[in-house]
């Protein structure tokens, strides 16, 4: 059966075909000169490789990029029933589920409401019941699965333990593939922007960028460091934690204990309290943002200062880092333009290397994320493609 074949040969280091195997799962699909690069082979022994597995029946064409005047360009994928993983956000009052084949189609994706402050037991038991169900209906079990991604709002080691999150404060501590290892498959963890980041390396707007930096405006502010195709954690897991730049040490102090960081001015949080203060009632993000979008002065002009502050921030990021690309994803960024172009002429006057001094072909990139409903869910989905299958 395909699945067990393609589970045998990511389980292998020794064997060329099995770098072929992790290549295509985490770039989805790939031409050879793309297995070339990121497998690590001769194109010989690429080309080898895949009349096995297509042989095999691991391996389909799915399309083809015509180039100029010449032939198109084959692209390869793994065959779509090769096998199952899902990915699982443990937000705030929320489990948010999807589960995608090898070939990188979403098959299921929805929401389990949970109440405020639950606990790990808790989690695990909707996880079990809910993802087994949407594997049942797919005529799957839970063992079946390559693996399982937990997303978690705040930073994870690299064994799996929570450090102090925002979002699930109680969950400090714990060890996420020992509360979670009873699902009977592989668990991998990590921050929700880390996993957002990965979701536009995988399905959205870094499709083929080795080096970006992505920063997530929503309730709270974070962010992600891709360098060389690989999320950068940092020592801590905390790598990228961009909401805590402090630029006021004299300002409002923040959750993580200093006073004046960018989250506390620029953070939806802040905005929906000055928001719900404006209103006389408690506002949603996305009432506040769509709100703005269409005209209200008031929510407009907070989204516009909370982008100046924000660009503020990132050209600090930028100074020190130099990116070729900036994604701004997370709630804020649904408001599109009307944050965006705040953002980024605020950005170009705090950076050291601002683009009237550059060449146009040098001057760095600004784009929306594009999955900013469900970035983080599809990145969990993606840190096990990413991780299990993982070029060793």
């Amino acid at each position: 059966m395909p699945a067990d074949s393609l589970k045998s040969l990511l389980t292998r280091t020794d064997l060329p075909i099995a770098r072929i195997v992790r290549a295509l799962s985490a770039l989805g699909s790939a031409t050879s000169l793309d297995l070339v690069r990121v497998a690590g082979l001769a194109r010989s022994t690429v080309s080898m490789g895949l009349a096995e597995l297509r042989d095999a029946g691991l391996i389909v064409e799915v399309e083809a990029r015509q180039n100029g005047m010449g032939r198109p360009t084959v692209l390869f994928s793994l065959t779509p029933d090769s096998g199952r993983c899902a990915g699982v956000l443990l937000g705030l009052d929320e489990i948010r589920i999807a589960i995608c084949d090898m070939a990188h189609n979403v098959l299921s994706d929805r929401s389990v409401p949970m109440a405020r402050d639950y606990d790990p037991e808790a989690a695990f038991a909707v996880v079990r019941a809910e993802l087994g169900a949407d594997c049942a209906a797919l005529g799957l079990r839970l063992s079946d699965l390559f693996g399982v991604g937990l997303a978690v709002s705040g930073p994870i080691s690299e064994k799996g333990v929570v450090a102090v999150s925002s979002v699930l404060p109680t969950w400090s501590g714990v060890d996420l593939s020992a509360v979670f290892g009873g699902l009977g498959c592989p668990v991998h963890a990590d921050n929700e922007s880390h996993c957002g980041a990965l979701a536009e390396m995988t399905w959205g707007a870094a499709i083929g960028e080795p080096d970006f930096i992505l920063i997530k405006f929503d309730l709270g502010i974070g962010g992600a460091i891709v360098l060389d195709g690989q999320v950068r954690r940092g020592l801590n897991g905390s790598a990228a934690e961009f909401g805590h730049l402090t630029l006021d040490p004299r300002g409002a102090l923040c959750r993580c204990g200093n006073r004046g960081c960018l989250e506390t001015m620029a953070g939806a949080s802040h905005l929906l309290k000055v928001a719900g203060e404006m209103s006389g009632r408690e506002v949603g993000l996305d009432e506040f943002v769509s709100a703005a979008v269409d005209g209200h002065i008031g929510y407009r002009r907070l989204i516009e200062d909370a982008a100046d502050i924000a660009g503020w921030g990132a050209g600090l990021v930028g100074t020190v880092l130099d990116p070729p690309l900036i994604i701004v994803a997370g709630g804020l960024a649904k408001a599109g333009e009307l944050f965006l172009d705040r953002f980024v002429g605020s950005y170009d006057r705090h950076a050291s290397a601002r683009s009237a001094t550059l060449p146009p072909e040098r001057r760095r990139r600004f784009l929306l994320g594009r999955f900013l409903a469900n970035d983080t869910v599809l990145g969990a989905v993606a840190l096990v493609l990413h991780q299990q299958c993982r070029i060793a």
